[in-house]
């Protein structure tokens, strides 16, 4: 028997003899893949998991946190002025107030679309909510403003907004600019997200004013 033969695939025409290369290879080798299966699956649903957390935990407010400000924008609908919202992100809390404001109230939502989880850039990241919130824009319910606050601030001449969420910049100082500009205008309530520990300047602030006077999630009611 030649040495040549013992390498001759399986299916070799006229050959009955195993490669016995194969052999020794799927032997040795499957252990390996055996590992290596299941490394895939474990990466797979790492990834997946890590893919739940980051769409429902860091793309809108949490569900407690949305639950008490459905409730707050529910008591809002006794003023007549608008809801404004300063942070927009991908307008899923912008839908949420719209589910439980009142037919006579407008939703006006702020953001620069300079910050997004997802690394989008601010064009896709402004198109992409646009398209959220296409059907409340062309219904007049929503009125999506690409603007710096500050400038929104500084041009605002409607009537006293019904309430305020705030959901944009957490540190001390903007925060503190947030609720000033919503006392200034007279906004009925003021409210906010990230009263938290993860956010001390937002605390810190809102103890300023008096403390919270309800919190739901972390998502605060200022007295």
């Amino acid at each position: 028997m030649s040495v040549s033969s013992l390498y001759k695939p399986v299916d070799a025409p006229g050959s009955s003899r195993p490669n016995l290369m194969g052999v020794v290879w799927r032997e040795t080798a499957r252990p390996f893949r055996r590992t290596w299966n299941k490394w895939q699956k474990w990466r797979g649903d790492l990834h997946e998991a890590s893919l739940r957390h980051f769409r429902f935990h860091r793309g809108t407010v949490e569900p407690e946190g949305l639950e008490f400000l459905g409730r707050l924008v529910e008591a809002s609908q006794k003023f007549s002025g608008p809801i404004v919202e300063i942070g927009t992100l991908f307008g899923f809390t912008a839908t949420h107030i719209a589910l439980h404001k009142g037919p006579h109230q407008k939703i006006i939502t702020v953001d620069t679309y300079g910050w997004n989880p997802w690394r989008l850039s601010r064009k896709t990241h402004f198109e992409l909510t646009s398209r959220i919130l296409h059907y409340l824009v062309q219904t007049g319910q929503v009125e999506q403003r690409k603007q710096r606050k500050s400038d929104f601030y500084a041009t605002y001449s409607g009537p006293p907004p019904s309430l305020v969420f705030l959901d944009c910049i957490h540190s001390y100082e903007e925060t503190k600019k947030d609720i000033e500009w919503a006392k200034s205008v007279g906004a009925a309530m003021i409210c906010g997200h990230d009263y938290s520990d993860e956010f001390p300047g937002v605390q810190k602030v809102v103890r300023e004013y008096g403390g919270p006077k309800e919190v739901g999630g972390t998502v605060f009611l200022l007295p």
